[in-house]
């Protein structure tokens, strides 16, 4: 019980305040800048729309991760006039959770989320070296074939379950392919009204392998899915 209380309470420092962002400026784009001031060096120009992930806040700028992917985001300074935070949206709130499952539900929307064990037999776990010297521990750097989230080379404990969500009469089974160690009741949901549009933001970890999870669904379709490291 100790060891999992330190590792929320590290994680949730990691994560005090990182959130995921939309650029949203009134010219349609914004300056990156090379540090947080207005007359720094533009580095990078963002169009509106843009996923970006505000990692801390300086004065008026955020420190911003962007062009996220799972091998290396760009970084910059951008002034906080132009983000809009995801979870300056609606928040739809969770109804019924367990160890193993969370339900959000408003309205037509209801998204039900589960975890369950990792089975190392079923799966292809690929190691840093197959055959490590004396005293050499071996790390996964795959499974799969593919890259993974949740670990830091460590065999995985917990893997989702399913991740649905129903629209109405639609039902969008979302991609969670390699994810794992899912800390499901840190999972938040937010709708956009005006465009039709839903996120799910999903901090997962165990500590050592924490990462960020963003779904987007659109005019009742599955658009993206952007992970990220928290820090």
């Amino acid at each position: 019980m100790k060891t999992l209380l330190s590792i929320l309470a590290c994680f949730l420092c990691q994560t005090t305040f990182a959130q995921f962002g939309i650029i949203a400026d009134q010219d349609g784009y914004v300056n990156v800048r090379k540090s947080p001031t207005s007359s720094a060096a533009i580095i990078d120009t963002l169009g509106n729309g843009q996923i970006v992930f505000c990692i801390k806040k300086e004065g008026v700028w955020y420190t911003t991760d962007y062009h996220l992917n799972p091998i290396k985001n760009k970084s910059g300074f951008i002034h906080t006039s132009r983000v809009k935070l995801i979870p300056d949206f609606e928040k739809i709130q969770s109804e019924k959770q367990t160890d193993t499952s969370i339900t959000f539900k408003k309205d037509s929307i209801k998204l039900t989320i589960t975890r369950r064990k990792f089975n190392p037999k079923g799966n292809k776990l690929f190691y840093y070296k197959s055959s490590p010297k004396e005293n050499e521990i071996p790390w996964i750097v795959k499974i799969n074939g593919k890259h993974f989230w949740g670990t830091d080379g460590d065999i995985p404990k917990y893997q989702y379950g399913q991740m649905r969500l129903s629209i109405g009469n639609e039902i969008i089974n979302l991609p969670t392919e390699n994810l794992f160690e899912p800390t499901i009741f840190f999972t938040k949901v937010y709708r956009d009204a005006k465009k039709n549009t839903i996120y799910i933001v999903a901090s997962n970890s165990d500590g050592a392998g924490a990462y960020e999870v963003l779904w987007i669904i659109e005019n009742g379709a599955f658009k993206q899915q952007i992970i990220t490291i928290p820090f």
